[in-house]
C-alpha cells in the first residue's frame, strides 16, 4: 500500500508539479480534523494544515437570520387551537376558506366544517370567519417581529451580539378558540 500522498490545492495519489509530499497518516488526520469541522489551509510553506474556520459576521448574521426563519415557521410560532385540537392553518389555505365560508353565508348556510390536521371542526359561520381574521390578524403580527429581527440582526456588529441574540421575543401569544 502506498504510504505517500502529494498536496497542491487539493490531494493527489500521484506526485503533481509543484505538489507537497505527504503521508498517509498525514493526509488522514487532515480529512478527520476538515470532518470535524476544521479547514484545511496551506502555511507560509504551502504545505497543508488544520486551521479553525471563523465565520465572518455577514456569514453569522445569515446563519442567525436562517435560524429565525425556521423558527418563525415552526410550531412554536405557527399554531393555534380550536377546543384544544391544534394545528395551523398557512395563508393559502385561510384565504381559500375565507372565500368559501362566505360563499356558505350567502348561501345562507349557518354552518361550515374546518379541517384541523385530521380533526374535523364544525363551527358557526360567524365563529369561523371571525377565527379566521383573528388568526390573519395573528400571521401579520408575527410577520412583522420576524421581519424587525432581520432588521435587528442586520444591524448587529459583532459576534458577540450576534450569538446573544434571542429572536424569540416579541411574538404574539398564540391563539385558543373555543367552538
Amino acid at each position: 500500500m502506498k504510504q505517500k500522498m502529494y498536496w497542491k490545492n487539493g490531494f493527489y495519489d500521484t506526485a503533481q508539479e509543484g505538489a507537497i509530499e505527504i503521508t498517509k497518516k498525514y493526509w488522514q488526520e487532515l480529512l478527520d480534523g476538515q470532518s470535524a469541522g476544521l479547514i484545511i489551509v496551506e502555511n507560509e510553506k504551502g504545505y497543508p494544515v488544520l486551521k479553525e474556520y471563523k465565520q465572518t459576521l455577514l456569514e453569522l448574521k445569515a446563519q442567525k437570520i436562517s435560524e429565525l426563519q425556521a423558527y418563525d415557521s415552526s410550531e412554536s410560532v405557527n399554531s393555534f387551537s380550536i377546543d384544544n385540537v391544534s394545528g395551523w392553518l398557512n395563508k393559502a389555505t385561510r384565504v381559500g376558506l375565507m372565500n368559501s365560508i362566505s360563499i356558505e353565508r350567502e348561501s345562507g348556510r349557518s354552518e361550515t366544517t374546518i379541517w384541523l390536521n385530521d380533526a374535523k371542526l364544525v363551527l358557526s359561520i360567524e365563529k369561523a370567519i371571525d377565527m379566521l381574521q383573528q388568526i390573519e390578524l395573528y400571521a401579520l403580527a408575527c410577520y412583522h417581529t420576524t421581519q424587525g429581527h432581520i432588521k435587528a440582526i442586520n444591524q448587529l456588529e459583532t459576534k458577540e451580539e450576534i450569538e446573544a441574540y434571542n429572536f424569540k421575543t416579541g411574538y404574539p401569544g398564540k391563539l385558543s378558540f373555543f367552538g
